[in-house]
Parts: C-alpha cells; sequence; structure tokens
C-alpha cells in the first residue's frame, strides 16, 4: 500500500484517508470538502481527530461489511475517535457541520451527504445518551437531596454519616459514567 505524507490542511495529512486495502484516496474535491468539515469540528475540541477509515474502495468496503452506497465509496465520510471525548459527545458537536452521523460503539461515522440523517449503530444494550444519563442522574440526586432535607434525622442515620457511610436508598442507583 502506498503511503502518502502530504499535508492537506492544517491537521490531516493524506495518507489518512487512505483506503486501507489499496491506497487510493478517492475523489480529491469530496476529500478536500470532507477536511474542511473536519478541521471545523476539530477546532471545537482543540483535539487530534483520528481518523479510523476515510475513503473505501470497492473491493475493501464489501471486506469490512460496508454499506452498498457506503459515502466512505463517494470520498464523503469519515470514522473519527477523538481521545478522551465519547462517541455521543463528538456526534452531539458534529450536527450542523456534517448531514450524516452516525453513533457506534467506539467511533462516530460524520459524512457530507445531500440529506441530513442519523443513526445509532451501537451494539451496546444500553443504547441512552450521556447526557440523558446526567440529567436522569441530576434530576435523581435533587430529589434525593430534598427527601433528605425534609425527613427527620434519626440517631442511626446521623451515627452512620458521622463514621463516613452513608444510608442506603431504595431505588435505582447511578451508575458511574465512563
Amino acid at each position: 500500500m502506498k503511503q502518502y505524507s502530504r499535508r492537506i490542511s492544517p491537521h490531516f495529512y493524506e495518507h489518512e484517508f487512505a483506503c486501507k486495502c489499496c491506497g487510493q484516496t478517492g475523489d480529491k474535491k469530496q476529500l478536500m470538502i470532507l477536511v474542511a468539515r473536519l478541521e471545523m469540528l476539530r477546532s471545537k475540541f482543540n483535539k487530534p481527530v483520528f481518523v479510523v477509515s476515510g475513503y473505501r474502495c470497492p473491493d475493501h468496503n464489501k471486506r469490512v461489511g460496508g454499506a452498498p452506497k457506503s459515502q466512505h465509496l463517494l470520498t464523503q465520510a469519515a470514522d473519527i475517535r477523538v481521545e478522551g471525548i465519547s462517541p455521543e459527545r463528538i456526534a452531539k458537536l458534529a450536527h450542523g457541520i456534517f448531514n450524516g452521523i452516525g453513533l457506534y460503539d467506539s467511533f462516530t461515522h460524520v459524512d457530507t451527504r445531500a440529506k441530513r440523517t442519523s443513526w445509532d449503530g451501537r451494539t451496546k444494550k444500553d443504547k441512552e445518551d450521556v447526557s440523558d444519563k446526567r440529567d436522569a442522574q441530576s434530576s435523581a440526586e435533587g430529589s434525593l437531596q430534598a427527601e433528605q432535607k425534609s425527613e427527620p434525622k434519626s440517631k442511626d442515620t446521623k451515627e452512620k454519616r458521622k463514621k463516613g457511610s452513608s444510608p442506603k436508598v431504595s431505588g435505582k442507583e447511578s451508575k458511574k459514567e465512563s
């Protein structure tokens, strides 16, 4: 596979978008449109954007199980990751920059197709959005605090708090976000 090292924007090199099997980069004009939008997205994070998959030739697209009319075939898509940023957060910030946004377990798909569309391709059972979890957790914590203020404190509860443990609350326990 031929490796390119030509810089095509302030933060991206052509080889980052090359097909993994043949080294082609597809349509140059479409690539530059995609890269310009990735630069816009990168500026929101001020962190490097790692391109997992860019252009795909038809053979490679078929091998990886890509959609028959994948935007990767048209040099209009990239699957990306940003260190320390969840795919959900990347997807939220990509709205308004990209028309096609796909959410996956370990990356976010972004593309420059004409019509807006989005999808959730995650395989994990819990497909709830991170912001929804935060809102639910904040609401639950607020309700718990209100309950605790209105309840008279028993001697047993005061003793437990002095020892550093808190009383168990019935209902769902909040999970720590990853």
